[in-house]
């Protein structure tokens, strides 16, 4: 079970390299409490926690078909209206969250 949220793209431009953002309107966040699957019109994908070189904590949304491999930010964010998605990623920082978060869909081997 999970969190529906939607993609946020342009809609001219993909940079993902056929990542699951470039086909999908909606992803399935499997770590975040809710009552959706995943599915074919929402793939799963984890939210995670990422510190880059110099502390900064920062959100990703990796697919779970990627786990594994190096993603990279593909261009399109995701994100809802619904506070449990807000509240996992307060939790995750350890401090408040307002917006959209990268998609790290992009692999390119």
């Amino acid at each position: 079970m999970g969190m529906t949220i939607n993609v946020y793209r342009n809609e001219r431009y993909d940079c993902t390299n056929g990542g699951v953002s470039s086909y999908s309107r909606t992803l399935c966040v499997t770590n975040c409490e809710g009552p959706f699957e995943p599915s074919e019109d929402a793939p799963a994908v984890k939210l995670v926690m990422a510190e880059p070189i110099g502390g900064r904590k920062i959100l990703r949304l990796i697919p779970e078909c990627a786990e594994g491999k190096q993603t990279m930010f593909g261009g399109n964010y995701g994100s809802t209206s619904d506070s449990r998605f807000s509240r996992l990623c307060d939790k995750l920082l350890g401090g408040a969250f307002y917006g959209a978060v990268a998609i790290h869909d992009r692999v390119e081997y």
